[in-house]
Parts: C-alpha cells; structure tokens; sequence
C-alpha cells in the first residue's frame, strides 16, 4: 500500500503601489535566523478556497485590506523533502496605514516594507526562497490572468 502525497498548497500576494512592492521580513527558521524577504505568502487553511487564502495572507500580512486585481500563475516547487503549489495573485492596496505592520498572528514578520524592483533583485540571497523570483519575473513581464481562472466550489 502506497503512502498518500501530500503537498502544500500555499499563496503569494505581489502588492504593487507607486512602483514599489510590499515586503515581509522574517527570520530564516533553517538558518541560524537570517533575515529572509518575500511578498505576503502562506499556506491555505482547512475549508479556505485559494482566493479567500490570498486575500486573507494579504490583510495579516501586509496589515491592510488588498484587492486582487488578476491571477499571475501556479508555480510547481518540488524540493528533496517536500512538493509546493503556489498560487500567485497581483493586488493593489485598498487603503494604506500611515504605519506599516503586519498583523501576523504567528508571530514571524519582523518588519513590512516598500521595496524596488531593485532592490529586490538585488537582494535575491536573502528571498525566502526562489519562488519569489519566480513570482515576481512573471508579474514584471506582464502575466496576467482573469481572477475568474480560479474556481471555487464548496460543498
């Protein structure tokens, strides 16, 4: 008997606004705590559709209210130890706060910040990992599909 494959599902949230893209740093739990950046991403719950998941990572993450504006794409993550699905969306901030922070309730993000196309390619040894990349090339070409492309269907 075989064991059943359990991968994890999880989205990412590119907020772009005046050029410039919101960030969430946290420690890198495998590496002696490194200070990692990504866009607001996570792992969907028990009865979340994908959508609700990415509008849900974007308000605790980057701290405010976001609206998705379209689908950049499933990305295919498979490491030694684990197989990721990630659902990527763009989105605009609904309203900002004069202050940045995330309302995270693990714990983990120690700051939230505007970052530039610049600098974070120019930070790419401190992604959290190499789907924020992979993220980001497909948003900054231009990939862009209707939010309509994700279905949900609850029983």
């Amino acid at each position: 008997m075989s064991t059943r494959f359990k991968p994890f599902a999880t989205v990412a949230v590119i907020i772009e606004h005046e050029g410039r893209f919101l960030m969430v740093e946290e420690p890198q739990e495998d590496q002696d705590n490194r200070l990692v950046f990504g866009m607001p991403s996570g792992h969907i719950d028990a009865n979340e559709g994908i959508v609700q998941a990415a509008l849900r990572e974007g308000k605790e993450e980057a701290g405010f209210e976001i609206e998705l504006t379209s689908f950049i794409g499933i990305y295919d993550y498979v490491k030694d130890y684990e197989t990721i699905y990630r659902f990527c969306f763009a989105a605009r901030p609904l309203s900002l706060p004069e202050k940045l922070q995330a309302q995270d309730p693990d714990g983990e993000i120690l700051a939230v910040r505007w970052y530039s196309k610049e600098e974070i390619y120019a930070g790419r040894e401190n992604w959290r990992t190499r789907l924020v990349g992979l993220c980001m090339d497909d948003y900054l070409k231009g990939v862009r599909y209707p939010l309509e492309l994700v279905r949900y269907l609850r029983s």
